[in-house]
C-alpha cells in the first residue's frame, strides 16, 4: 500500500527528511516525478550541516547488472575527481604538484583521513588521492566493485550518500528490466547510504520492478505548478513541483558558502572574485535568503550587507517555460525584500568573464551609494 503525505509545506519537509534519512541499504521508490522535479523539490530546502549528501544521477542504459554497476562507479569516480582537492566534505588535500614532496604530502593527509574516519580504507584512499593528484578519476585498480562503490560513496558523502536515480527511457518494459532491478539491488546493498528510484510513470503490475517497489511513495501532479490543488484530488498526496529541465549530468545539492563543485561557471567566477581585492570579502556562494514572503531561495552569489544577489543562468537549468516563471517569481520575492538581482548568462561568463566581473563591480558600487543615502 502506498504511503503518502499531506500537501502543505511541512509535509514537503517531512518527505525531504524521509529521503535524506532513508536507512543505509534502503531503496525508496517514488512515482509521478522525474529527477528534475525531485531536484526542484529540494532547491529551497536548507540542509543541516551534516546531513546526507543528495546526488542526482541519470542512469545510462545497461545490458546487465554488472554494466549498470560499472557505469555508476565510473560516474562516482568522475564526480570525486571534480570535487578534488576537497574530499570527505571539508578535508583539503594538496591539490597540485607531481614531485615526490607533493605525493608525500597527499599520502600524509590520506593517512590522517583513514585514521580519523571509520570505514575509510588506508590503502584505497592513498591510491585514490594519488590518482586524483595526477588528474585521473580515483578508481583504484584491483579493488572489488563493492569496495570501490563503498569507498567512493564515503568520499562524496562522509555523513551518508543518498543516490537519486531515474529509470532509462524504455527500460520499464524492455528485456533488460530484470537486469536493471538486480543492478539496483546490488548498488543499494553496497552503497554507504540509500537509493531513491523515481518513476515518472509507474511500471505495469507484475513486472520485475515489483521487487523494489514495496512501500512506494507517490506524488500527485498539480496544474502548472501554481494552480490550487484539485478539490477532488487525493488530499494526502504531495503536490508535485513543476518539472525543471531534464538533468543530463549528475548533480549534487550545493552546500552553503561554496561554489558548486560540478559547475565550471561557478568555479571560474569564484576564482575571479577570490583574486579581486574589492569583491573577495563581500560575496558567498549558494546561500539561502529569507524573503518577506517566508520563502528561503538559495541564491548563487550573495553580498548580504549590500543586499545584492547574483544568479548564474545556464540554458539547461533556466531555458524552459517553467524555469522562466520560477525565476521571475524568485526575483519578485527578492526585490520585494529589498534585494537587487543581477542575472548573468553562463555563456557570458564563459565568453567574457571580465565583463561579467565588471557588471558585478558596478552594481556593488551602486549599492554602496544606495546604502549611504538610506542611512
Amino acid at each position: 500500500m502506498e504511503e503518502s503525505f499531506a500537501s502543505d509545506r511541512l509535509s514537503v519537509l517531512a518527505l525531504s527528511d524521509l529521503i535524506l534519512e532513508a536507512p543505509r541499504g534502503g531503496l525508496l521508490c517514488v512515482d509521478g516525478i522525474d529527477l528534475a522535479g525531485l531536484r526542484a523539490l529540494f532547491e529551497d530546502i536548507e540542509l543541516p550541516p551534516h546531513a546526507s549528501r543528495l546526488l542526482f544521477l541519470p542512469l545510462a542504459a545497461a545490458d546487465s547488472s554488472e554494466a549498470l554497476a560499472e557505469n555508476l562507479i565510473a560516474a562516482l569516480a568522475d564526480i570525486a575527481l571534480k570535487l578534488w582537492p576537497v574530499w570527505y566534505r571539508d578535508v583539503s588535500f594538496p591539490g597540485r604538484g607531481v614531485d615526490t614532496l607533493a605525493r608525500l604530502a597527499v599520502i600524509a593527509v590520506a593517512r590522517r583521513v583513514a585514521a580519523g574516519m571509520p570505514g575509510v580504507l588506508p590503502a584505497w584512499v592513498e591510491a585514490a588521492a594519488l590518482l586524483a593528484l595526477d588528474g585521473r578519476p580515483p578508481r583504484v585498480p584491483q579493488t572489488p566493485a563493492g569496495t570501490q562503490l563503498d569507498q567512493l560513496a564515503r568520499l562524496i558523502g562522509p555523513d551518508g550518500l543518498v543516490l537519486a536515480v531515474d529509470i532509462p527511457r524504455g527500460a520499464l518494459s524492455s528485456p533488460r528490466a530484470e537486469a536493471l532491478v538486480h543492478g539496483l539491488e546490488w548498488v543499494a546493498r553496497h552503497l554507504r547510504g540509500a537509493m531513491v528510484v523515481v518513476f515518472p510513470e509507474p511500471p505495469e503490475e507484475r513486472s520485475p520492478f515489483d521487487r523494489i517497489r514495496h512501500g512506494v511513495r507517490r506524488f500527485a501532479a498539480d496544474v502548472g505548478g501554481t494552480a490550487p490543488a484539485d478539490p477532488g484530488a487525493d488530499a494526502h498526496a504531495v503536490q508535485r513541483p513543476s518539472p525543471g529541465p531534464e538533468p543530463e549530468e549528475p548533480w549534487l545539492l550545493p552546500w552553503r558558502g561554496r561554489p558548486h563543485p560540478l559547475s565550471a561557471v561557478e568555479q571560474r567566477l569564484a576564482r575571479l572574485i577570490e583574486a579581486d581585492e574589492e569583491l573577495a570579502p563581500l560575496f558567498g556562494f549558494n546561500i539561502p535568503v529569507e524573503t518577506v514572503r517566508g520563502s528561503r531561495p538559495r541564491v548563487d552569489l550573495l553580498w548580504a550587507e549590500g543586499r545584492l544577489v547574483v544568479e548564474l543562468d545556464g540554458y539547461a537549468d533556466h531555458g524552459t517555460r517553467a524555469a522562466f516563471l520560477r525565476d521571475r517569481h524568485r526575483d519578485f520575492e527578492l526585490q520585494l525584500s529589498g534585494y537587487a538581482v543581477l542575472r548573468l548568462p553562463n555563456d557570458e561568463i564563459a565568453q567574457d568573464c571580465w565583463l561579467a566581473l565588471e557588471k558585478i563591480r558596478d552594481l556593488v558600487r551602486q549599492r554602496r551609494q544606495v546604502l549611504l543615502r538610506e542611512r
